[in-house]
C-alpha cells in the first residue's frame, strides 16, 4: 500500500509540473530545417536530399525537420555524407534513385558512355 501511495504522489507531482510548464516545442518550418541541415551535408548529400524531396515529398519533409531538430539537440557529431543519408532513406523504406552518368576519358576530353555505344 505504501508503494502505491508513493507512486500516486509522484505521478501527481509529475502531472502538476507538466501542467505548469508551457509547451516550448516549436515546430520547425521546412525552410528553417533546410538552413540547418544543408551545411551539415558533405559529398553528394545535397544531391541525395534534393532527389528525396522530388521522389518522396511528404515523407522527406518530415525527415528533414526531424534531422534538423536532432542537429539542434546536438545528437549528431560531424557531417552527414551522401552515402549515409542515402542509406538512412533506404533504411526507412524510401529507396532514393539518383541520376548517374558514366563518363570515359578519351583524347583529352570526357565523353558519355552513350556516345561510345552509338
Amino acid at each position: 500500500m505504501e508503494l502505491r501511495a508513493l507512486r500516486l504522489k509522484k505521478m501527481m507531482r509529475l502531472m502538476a509540473s507538466k501542467a505548469s510548464k508551457p509547451e516550448e516545442k516549436k515546430e520547425l518550418s521546412l525552410e528553417e530545417a533546410l538552413k540547418i541541415l544543408k551545411p551539415m551535408l558533405i559529398d553528394r548529400g545535397d544531391e541525395v536530399l534534393e532527389a528525396a524531396l522530388e521522389q518522396y515529398p511528404d515523407q522527406a519533409k518530415k525527415i528533414i525537420v526531424l534531422l534538423a531538430e536532432k542537429i539542434i539537440q546536438e545528437r549528431f557529431s560531424g557531417k552527414i555524407t551522401g552515402e549515409a543519408l542515402l542509406s538512412f532513406f533506404e533504411y526507412l523504406g524510401m529507396p532514393v534513385k539518383l541520376k548517374t552518368r558514366i563518363l570515359y576519358y578519351k583524347k583529352g576530353e570526357y565523353k558519355s558512355i552513350t556516345d561510345l555505344l552509338k
